[in-house]
């Protein structure tokens, strides 16, 4: 056997390795009592790929590590394969098999059809571009020529974005919300009576003096809770037609997904119980002890979508809408549901050598069914984005800013940045992250689960300047 690959071998190009390593630290200039006053991120991704007479085998391994120091230290760290695999050409057809990441959709900031591989929403705003999305097990497989292709694509363990809902700045229960309701337990309306008093104090004290480690493991499971198992049989299907003519690219595609957010039910006597901060009355407990609290489910939803670049002078124009069937949208106080929705985005750029780039980019997602008590969203939500990069001395200093727009709820974030390029492995940087939104961002649990404002309100307490550095190798 070893005979046989020595012909293989011979023909093939040397491998190609790679290391990147992009430390980030961030200080939070509007720390209240509870949030975390200092976070450290640090992003390692190693790589090799190759050229062999048969094709391409490439393999990437990602790490992150997360430190938070607030009222609790946390040290959290993680690790899994990135885009690793083999493409190729098997008689007709080009085809990659691996773990992978389909990129559909042309817009960067405001995308409307990246849905085949889930988002990484953990560090908001402080992520890397390269670990925004999270390559998944899939296969596709390609036909046609160079003007027209039609590819199938077929991920069979579908996974939903990565989020953290309670205990980080960037979670929708910031840090302390939770330990400080708990607190409030024992002085809820019928916390008095003799059968629930001391019950609830102890729990109230147990859950309260958790260590972080127990309580993200708890998180965890509640953020993965009702996921289907993993038989292989009921993965993301998506088909994808393009046609690539002088000056433009187009493509229309259609999927079945599973949604990569949860549809939850909070049970309406626990709605209650928070939302009036009222416990229940002793007729009342068995109905209460016999009702599941939180139910969770993973629909799936029909997907269509239409993308289409081109260029007009020095300006290139970029578009791409999307329709989904059965689209998950929150609701107040831990419920949500499902309804029909469209999107639709434009972008336009222009760029002046390597020195200078500049994007904008719009969207507009409508809801066809009525919400009723909708969360961080509404009928119509507006939004608008702006990227901007200059270099200068000799592209050594890079001046780089990205901003969104909620036109909708009024608010906005800005992430400048001014990077130093030392050489070729190594650059500096410094920015901020500032936020700001006509609403108040809520101030304990109650306000946050029935929040009437959008997603920028809930972080605008974040802003935070950070440095960072990235090396390559």
């Amino acid at each position: 056997m070893l005979l046989a690959l020595l012909p293989l071998t011979a023909l093939a190009a040397a491998p190609e390795v790679g290391v990147s390593i992009e430390p980030l630290i961030a200080v939070d200039m509007q720390r209240d009592g509870t949030e975390d006053h200092t976070e450290a991120w640090t992003w390692i991704r190693a790589q090799a790929s190759q050229r062999t007479e048969a094709g391409r085998w490439f393999l990437a391994v990602q790490a992150d590590h997360n430190m938070r120091f607030g009222e609790d230290s946390e040290g959290i760290w993680s690790m899994r394969v990135g885009e690793s695999g083999w493409a190729g050409s098997v008689g007709p057809a080009y085809t990659r098999v691996g773990v992978l990441i389909e990129r559909w959709g042309k817009l960067d900031l405001l995308p409307t059809l990246s849905i085949m591989n889930p988002a990484d929403l953990r560090a908001g705003p402080l992520s890397t571009v390269e670990a925004a999305q999270v390559p998944v097990p899939m296969a596709t497989v390609q036909v046609g020529s160079d003007t027209l292709r039609m590819e199938l694509s077929y991920a069979p363990f579908p996974e939903g974005d990565r989020v953290k809902l309670v205990g980080s700045d960037w979670s929708l229960v910031r840090p302390g919300m939770l330990e400080e309701a708990l607190k409030e337990v024992p002085q809820y309306s019928g916390a008095d009576n003799p059968l629930l008093a001391e019950p609830i104090a102890n729990l109230a004290a147990a859950l309260s003096t958790l260590d972080a480690r127990t309580q993200r493991g708890l998180t965890s499971a509640l953020e993965e809770s009702g996921q289907p198992e993993s038989f292989g049989l009921r993965g993301n299907v998506g088909a994808r037609l393009e046609w690539e003519g002088p000056g433009i690219d187009a493509a229309l595609m259609g999927a079945n997904i599973q949604s990569p957010i949860p549809e939850t039910q909070l049970a309406p006597a626990y709605r209650s119980i928070l939302a009036d901060k009222a416990l229940p009355s002793l007729d009342q407990l068995t109905a209460l002890t016999t009702e599941d609290p939180l139910t969770t489910a993973w629909p799936r939803t029909w997907v269509a979508g239409a993308e289409l670049s081109t260029l007009v002078g020095p300006f290139g124009l970029r578009a791409e809408g999307v329709w989904w069937s059965d689209r998950v949208v929150q609701q107040t106080w831990l419920r949500s549901t499902t309804v029909p929705s469209t999107a639709a985005g434009f972008g336009i750029d222009y760029a002046q050598g390597s020195t200078f780039f500049l994007a904008m980019e719009a969207r507009w997602t409508h809801h066809l069914d009525d919400i009723a008590d909708p969360f961080l969203t509404r009928q119509d939500v507006v939004e608008a984005g702006l990227i901007a990069r200059v270099s200068l001395a000799n592209e050594r200093l890079q001046i780089n800013a990205a901003s969104i727009g909620n036109w909708t709820y009024r608010s906005w974030l800005a992430r400048p940045e001014i990077r130093y390029v030392v050489d070729d492995a190594l650059s500096l940087g410094v920015g901020a992250v500032i936020i700001g939104a006509e609403a108040e961002a809520p101030a304990d649990l109650q306000s946050t689960l029935s929040h009437s404002s959008g997603p920028l309100s809930l972080l605008q307490d974040n802003d935070a300047v950070f440095v960072t550095m990235r090396w390559t190798q």
